[in-house]
């Protein structure tokens, strides 16, 4: 390992130790660059931090004794990236979105694939317990519920420009009460019927990224946790293949966006393209085929 990558490790990890307490960090130095930062952000009495690297390791052991211990739980959203979690004798694949709650008296073993970014925020654990949310319920959290998916949206729009624009004195503790107040109905979805939910998910999944032109079966199967294999058979349980399916809730948000009179400046290439079609005459040929009307008739029939 070159002096440069060490002394970049050894000032994140004092960094890292500083916000988030003892975790130690592996590099095994192959790459050309270790690429690690920290920014700390104080929000009434709760921090969250802001935090990317590409470490090929980052573990804190049971009950390390420092600032965190016995104090905060980490909330932690995978804002981007890929990355492995160790947790309570449990691997965890994280990936874009995913949210966990992790205790720091338990064992945390983290294993980025590449780079990753993270969002963590330290939650009183006093408050968490008073509200009956105790490590039991800790791991990987259900989001596809309205309090989960409420979560998500609000942990993915913060950023230290937001914190620094938005936030006042005035907003105290809102912010964790917040999150908490989300996290306790959020909770009580571990007892739903997994195999019964896989298909809800992965539809959930796709109505969350239509407009992502890459949004593929491959990428459907890895955030809901199965074979590709199995995600088909999910589809085929409905009469419909996956990729017809996403074919149809991208036509139906075209349409209505066709009938949307404030859309009248945008082209129908644009309307095609805002929704995850990557061609403007292939979608008109798809929409003709499923409508029995080419998108310029109905545009200009229906907004006659």
């Amino acid at each position: 390992m070159n002096q440069y990558v060490s002394d970049a490790l050894l000032s994140w990890t004092h960094h890292i130790k500083n916000v988030c307490g003892n975790f130690e960090t592996d590099f095994d130095g192959t790459r050309n660059l270790f690429i690690g930062e920290v920014q700390c952000f104080l929000l009434g009495d709760t921090e969250i931090a802001f935090i990317k690297n590409n470490a090929n390791k980052i573990v804190r052991k049971a009950d390390e004794v420092d600032r965190v211990n016995n104090r905060f739980c980490f909330l932690i959203l995978q804002y981007s990236g890929k990355m492995l979690l160790n947790y309570k004798n449990e691997t965890l694949a994280l990936n874009e979105g995913d949210i966990v709650l992790l205790d720091p008296v338990e064992t945390i073993s983290m294993f980025p694939q590449g780079l990753v970014s993270q969002i963590s925020v330290h939650l009183s654990r006093e408050k968490l317990l008073k509200e009956h949310i105790s490590s039991e319920y800790f791991g990987k959290l259900i989001t596809q519920n309205m309090s989960g998916f409420l979560l998500k949206n609000i942990l993915k729009n913060m950023s230290p420009e937001n914190i620094k624009l938005w936030y006042a004195t005035e907003d105290g503790n809102a912010f964790e009460d917040a999150l908490i107040a989300l996290i306790k109905p959020t909770i009580n979805y571990k007892n739903m019927n997994h195999a019964d939910n896989l298909l809800e998910k992965a539809e959930r999944y796709i109505i969350e990224n239509l407009a992502k032109p890459d949004l593929s079966p491959k990428l459907i199967a890895a955030h809901i946790g199965v074979s590709l294999r199995h995600l088909y058979r999910l589809f085929v349980q409905e009469n419909l293949s996956i990729n017809k399916y996403i074919q149809l809730k991208r036509l139906e948000r075209v349409k209505t966006d066709l009938l949307d009179k404030r859309n009248k400046q945008s082209s129908i290439t644009q309307l095609a393209l805002k929704w995850g079609f990557w061609d403007g005459a292939h979608f008109s040929k798809i929409f003709k085929k499923t409508y029995g009307i080419s998108p310029k008739e109905f545009r200009e029939t229906m907004l006659a």
